[in-house]
């Protein structure tokens, strides 16, 4: 399984987001908290930095390295500080059917789609479900789809099902085009006769909108030996406040709800001390929402 973050508010350096807290997106490829498993098929972002040429469009960096191994990366980090991001490492099942290829390390992001999207998780029999997606996917954006796996259809399904992808949606259209993309891979997966627990976290982001999904298909149900990372519910986890950085010894966002400009969305907390961290309850979603000059956080349930 991989492991996301995902940061929404005023501008931070990437290297305090990916490098810097104890348990940092970067430190998690071998030392992840809540997953029992290395994290070594690839590191990929996507950041909207207000300083930049294009401000509205992301950087995008996807490499097949091993992050802690990437002088570029780390180079990099300690120059850009964005106002949003969504970062991924990839996590997959250690044998050789296995494509590790630039095309599939997240977050996925079609051709002038402000929408990205990172997934944490498997869809089981999702060759067998494939070509029964290809209708629900506009032919526009099923041209786009490089890679092989199941997240960068969910990608594709999702983005479909905006009415125009090609802006930037509210969030409440983008959660209800979710909601679409999970119901036609349940659709599918009962049409194929397919039970066995697949797990569905999912994070959003345009650079305007933040959007993060816990679900899973089937929970707990495995006809034959479980699959990699999918012996518990995978965690989702928020932080918000504002002023992220080092207060004291500790890596955080300040000032609880109440002044909350920027929100952090993770696998899992990036401190050790999760004390200022939420979990997202199973089977919804966290919609983060623009409140004047405040962010505030929802919990949607969702259909299970």
């Amino acid at each position: 399984m991989c492991r996301i973050v995902s940061y929404l508010g005023t501008p931070v350096l990437l290297e305090d987001l990916l490098y810097s807290p104890d348990s940092a997106l970067l430190n998690q490829i071998i030392h992840a908290q809540m997953l029992d498993m290395l994290n070594l098929a690839g590191f990929g972002m996507a950041a909207w930095d207000p300083a930049s040429h294009g401000p509205d469009s992301p950087f995008v960096y996807r490499t097949t390295q091993v992050g802690v191994f990437d002088r570029n990366l780390k180079l990099l980090a300690s120059k850009v500080a964005p106002h949003a991001l969504l970062a991924h490492i990839r996590g997959v099942p250690y044998n050789s059917s296995v494509q590790i290829n630039e095309q599939n390390v997240h977050p996925f992001k079609f051709d002038r789609v402000p929408l990205a999207m990172a997934h944490n998780g498997d869809l089981a029999g999702f060759r067998t479900m494939r070509f029964d997606l290809v209708e629900h996917v506009r032919p526009e954006l099923a041209q786009h789809i490089q890679g092989s796996t199941d997240s960068e259809w969910l990608y594709a399904l999702t983005v479909s099902g905006l009415a125009d992808p090609y802006r930037i949606n509210e969030p409440d259209a983008i959660l209800a085009a979710i909601g679409q993309a999970l119901a036609i891979v349940r659709d599918v997966r009962a049409r194929h006769g397919i039970t066995r627990s697949s797990s569905c976290n999912l994070i959003f982001c345009d650079g305007v909108n933040l959007i993060a999904v816990r679900y899973t298909f089937d929970f707990g149900r495995f006809e034959q030996a479980r699959l990699q990372g999918t012996m518990q519910f995978l965690s989702m986890w928020y932080t918000f406040g504002r002023d992220y950085g080092l207060h004291g010894d500790e890596w955080k966002l300040v000032g609880g709800a109440a002044s909350a400009d920027s929100i952090i969305v993770a696998s899992e907390p990036l401190t050790r001390d999760i004390a200022t961290w939420i979990e997202v309850p199973e089977y919804s979603a966290l919609v983060v929402r623009r409140d004047g000059d405040r962010r505030r956080a929802e919990i949607h349930a969702l259909e299970v």
